[in-house]
């Protein structure tokens, strides 16, 4: 029997190894948003994966509440809930803190709602 030579052995081993270690966002508290700078791929959309378009929500189904499809950039801005740098009647912003009723509740911590309206005031850029 031949054995494999020590450093494909070794290189085996560390293939396996990163693959047990996943760097997926898999809880909402993972998302932590800069002060400035926010990003729709890095923080904005994720957490609207793991809070919002949950089956019966804000999913872009034909069934999605309110008719708010969260899924997508463009299905964000299709809907007009939030009008690109205007914080204080952009319905996401208000819907982000407490400020226009919600049918059902959502988590969000402090840096969540204030990273969500960030993102409104820069522009709301699909970055």
């Amino acid at each position: 029997m031949k054995l494999a030579p020590f450093g494909a052995v070794a290189a085996a081993i560390l293939f396996i190894i990163a693959g047990c270690s996943s760097g997926d966002i898999t809880n909402p508290n993972q998302i932590v948003f800069p002060a400035d700078s926010v990003s729709y791929a890095r923080q904005v959309a994720p957490y609207f994966a793991l809070t919002c378009t949950t089956s019966g929500c804000h999913d872009g189904s034909a069934n999605t509440a309110g008719g708010v499809d969260l899924t997508t950039w463009i299905g964000v801005r299709a809907i007009n809930v939030l009008t690109p740098r205007d914080t204080t009647t952009s319905q996401l912003v208000l819907v982000m803190k407490g400020k226009t009723q919600h049918s059902w509740p959502f988590s969000a911590n402090e840096n969540q709602r204030e990273g969500i309206t960030r993102w409104v005031f820069e522009g709301a850029q699909n970055n």
